[in-house]
């Protein structure tokens, strides 16, 4: 009898010792319940909140030692879920009512993100994707229960779920940036309208307040600041992040990456007086942050990060505005006239630029118009001495800047009259060979010279012009300022502006014969060339 109960009580002893359940640091204990009623009234049919036989929604918490009978009880012991810092976790509930028809989300349900299965349950949480993200951390999470996706699961089980790695990453934005949210639930937007503000959604991380307070399907007018760390659940909401920095612009014919928000811009083309005209342009420009929303709105929100919005913004708004100003004003403009007054067509593009992006909320910072060239040589070679000289003065200027900021003395105040001086005979010389060019192009030198000396005569100017064409250009420099001279040469040309370079016939030959015949005294008869201003 001694040996009997002895028996007994090492078994019920063993039994004891076997229902202990020891769940180590780190991980979670999945129960199953083996015996007892098939279902309760108003329990789960997958997974058991009132203590149903099989699963049960509570879990055994890690470090912990909890006592369940053996035969009535099997426990899994699995690892916590872990959300990777910087990354966000999706959730999709395996159990729970089914979403009633109209429901566009599951309901928010508070159960301590998601560790509280049985809360899940008895509060009428919703099977499928819910609108709770995860934070970076670690979860005592009933996997039973839910799924957890997070960067690190399968890419198969993330596309399932219309999810990829990157759209589970937190939202960062850089300093000089703006996140325009596009929210996929909520009310039915008004067509034309940004989504109005909604009050205590924490920048769109909490999506059941949103939609609480009316929040509409869309672009939101509301945007996220630079500089923070959003947890925005994708199945809620995507981020364009638009760059509201100085962005640098470039049309020229290097190559460029995809990738670069002006990868469609090629060099601007345009025809002037018959003549191919390319050349390389620069735009800043600073899309305000105000404006960022109707940037996306105008043009769509593709891609993960926004990128390709600002692209279209940039291929179709501000191209074809800058195409478009090329395109009116090249039909206006003799060849010598884009030669000499290249700086003038800047400053009008850039006047154009800024008047049509102002309406977008996108302020034009500067516009620079580069090198160019044209189909003719000839050209090409006129106007890279004009550029020298215009650097030569530009860089007169600067002296003359630094020296009055360093004015101190009488040896100084020299010094700025005499790089005055400089700077002036600079800017004339960049005239005399402006007016030079235009002489060269207006035909053949000899006859173009007799004209302009018809018409010179009834200026004030000297009787006698010495030195040759070059002395006279430069007396008419002296008589009047270049534009009025400019403007008289291109009036000799009575609009007939021929061929470039030099027409070898023209009506005023027939009059006066060769160029050999006229008179080798006349202020017309040597060649006036550029050649002759070689500094």
């Amino acid at each position: 009898m001694i040996y009997v109960l002895v028996a007994l009580v090492l078994a019920l002893a063993f039994a004891g010792w076997k229902g202990l359940r020891r769940v180590p640091p780190g991980h979670v204990g999945l129960v199953e319940k083996t015996v007892g009623l098939s279902r309760k009234p108003g329990d789960d049919p997958r997974v058991s909140h009132l203590g149903s036989r099989g699963l049960q929604a509570a879990v055994l918490r890690g470090n912990t030692t909890t006592w369940l009978p053996t035969f009535a009880y099997r426990v899994r012991i699995v690892p916590m879920v872990t959300v990777p810092n910087g990354t966000i976790g999706a959730v999709v509930a395996k159990a729970g009512r089914s979403r009633e028809l109209g429901e566009a989300f599951a309901g928010y349900v508070r159960c301590d993100s998601f560790q509280d299965g049985v809360s899940f349950l008895r509060e009428g949480g919703v099977i499928g994707r819910q609108q709770q993200p995860l934070t970076g951390g670690t979860y005592s999470i009933n996997t039973d229960l839910f799924d957890v996706l997070t960067v690190d699961s399968p890419e198969e089980d993330l596309a399932r779920e219309e999810l990829t790695a990157n759209t589970l990453r937190e939202v960062s934005l850089a300093i000089g940036e703006t996140g325009v949210v596009v929210t996929h639930v909520g009310a039915s937007p008004v067509p034309g309208e940004l989504g109005p503000p909604v009050a205590g959604h924490a920048d769109f991380q909490r999506p059941w307040d949103f939609l609480a307070g009316g929040g509409r399907i869309g672009v939101q007018r509301a945007i996220l600041s630079g500089g923070g760390r959003y947890a925005i659940n994708p199945w809620f909401a995507k981020v364009v992040k638009v760059p509201t920095r100085v962005l640098k612009l470039e049309w020229n014919a290097e190559p460029k990456a995809e990738s670069n928000f002006d990868a469609s811009l090629d060099q601007v083309t345009l025809e002037v007086q018959g003549h191919t005209v390319w050349l390389d342009m620069e735009q800043n420009v600073e899309i305000l942050p105000e404006a960022a929303p109707r940037l996306v709105q105008r043009h769509g929100a593709q891609g993960e990060d926004g990128r390709e919005s600002v692209q279209h913004f940039v291929g179709k708004d501000l191209a074809s505005t800058v195409t478009g100003y090329f395109r009116r004003i090249s039909p206006h403009y003799r060849i010598q006239q884009f030669i000499t007054e290249y700086d003038a067509v800047c400053n009008e593009l850039a006047a154009e630029v800024s008047q049509a992006l102002a309406p977008l909320g996108v302020r034009a910072e500067s516009t620079t118009l580069g090198n160019w060239r044209c189909d003719d040589d000839e050209i090409n070679a006129i106007r890279r001495k004009i550029a020298h000289q215009q650097e030569l003065a530009k860089l007169e200027q600067e002296r003359l800047v630094e020296l009055k900021a360093m004015l101190a003395g009488e040896e100084v105040r020299t010094k700025i009259d005499l790089q005055r001086v400089k700077v002036d005979e600079a800017r004339r010389k960049l005239d005399l060979i402006k007016l030079t060019t235009m002489v060269e192009l207006l035909g053949p030198h000899n006859v173009a010279l007799e004209r302009m000396l018809a018409q010179w005569v009834k200026a004030n100017v000297p009787q006698f012009v010495g030195g040759g064409d070059t002395g006279m250009a430069q007396a008419l420099l002296q008589a009047m300022p270049f534009s009025q001279a400019k403007d008289m040469l291109l009036a000799m040309t009575n609009g007939a502006q021929p061929p470039l370079p030099d027409t070898p016939d023209r009506p005023e030959l027939a009059a006066h014969g060769s160029t050999d015949d006229l008179d080798p005294t006349s202020p017309g008869a040597d060649d006036l060339r550029l050649d002759d201003f070689d500094e």
